[in-house]
């Protein structure tokens, strides 16, 4: 599975999930908390880029990641470490 789009807040974590069903966006909290949002089937898009492109009438472009980033699975710690290396990607552009 991969991250497609992650946000983070104070309390957690705001994000899209992809895996080789479907997009889930998804809300988890520092608590430990999942909160599954919107879910949609993988097969209704042609692409990610596809799918970012609908979504993005909703959401800012900036908040899709090019290329995803794989995850071994949903916690806080993968969530940290993908939100660290977004830090420091924007960091050194």
């Amino acid at each position: 599975m991969e991250i497609l789009a992650l946000k983070g807040y104070a309390r957690g974590f705001r994000g899209c999930l992809v895996d080789e069903k479907e997009y889930l966006f998804f809300q988890y909290t520092r608590n430990g908390r999942l909160r599954h949002l919107k879910a949609y089937p993988r097969g209704e898009f042609e692409s990610h880029e596809h799918f970012a492109a609908q979504m993005m009438k909703f959401m800012s472009p900036g908040a899709f990641l090019r290329p995803p980033i794989p995850v071994t699975e949903l916690s806080l710690a993968e969530l940290d470490r993908v939100s660290a290396m977004l830090r420091k990607k924007i960091e050194s552009e």
